[in-house]
């Protein structure tokens, strides 16, 4: 792992969130206004493109060792957030209240898939196997969990709030850089199987 200094982390998490915010309201517009090219939906494939460039930022800076096949992994999980976000805004098309069922059924599918994705972030990024998920006792789970809540009661007030919600959109992703950094950084020792016995 490379070395760690707050300065570095925080410009680190500020970029990575910035990029990634910027990505989501381009997103939403472009899929609101359903923009194609030859056929294409122009809103995913920008959003691919912003979540590719985030996540090999965040790689980088947690861990220097960026091959071929790492990057392919981050393919991987950038395309399975690009399908959460997608899913999770169709879930919530026709619903603005906070209780209703659409908008329930929405948020446990965001937990739910948003904790996958985040979870084979993690392991990405500290060189565990791509599909192996932790003990729910580690901490390294209990950050998953966190960076998953805040992120989706930010992304959920961001919608909720209109004109200021970017800035709950901000702050969810803001906590939710802040502890992927940290977590990114715990060590795994004795919480991973051997790859071999899975």
């Amino acid at each position: 792992m490379s070395s760690y200094s707050k300065a570095g982390a925080a410009g680190v998490v500020l970029l990575v969130t910035i990029i990634e915010d910027a990505g989501l309201i381009a997103w939403l517009v472009l899929a609101r206004t359903s923009m194609f090219y030859r056929g294409i939906p122009i809103a995913p494939v920008v959003l691919l493109l912003v979540l590719l460039v985030e996540h090999s930022i965040m790689q980088r800076a947690e861990n220097p060792n960026f091959t071929g096949k790492v990057f392919a992994e981050i393919f991987g999980f950038s395309l399975l957030e690009v399908v959460n976000w997608s899913v999770w805004l169709i879930l919530l098309s026709n619903t603005s209240s906070l209780l209703s069922m659409s908008s329930l059924l929405a948020s446990l599918y965001f937990f739910v898939g948003f904790y996958i994705e985040h979870q084979i972030t993690e392991n990405v990024i500290t060189q565990q196997p791509y599909l192996r998920f932790r003990n729910g006792r580690g901490g390294i789970t209990a950050g998953v969990i966190l960076e998953t809540l805040s992120e989706g009661i930010g992304a959920r007030l961001w919608l909720l709030y209109g004109p200021i919600g970017p800035a709950f959109l901000v702050l969810g992703s803001l906590i939710e850089h802040s502890i992927q950094y940290v977590v990114g950084r715990l060590p795994v020792r004795g919480l991973v199987v051997d790859p071999e016995s899975v």
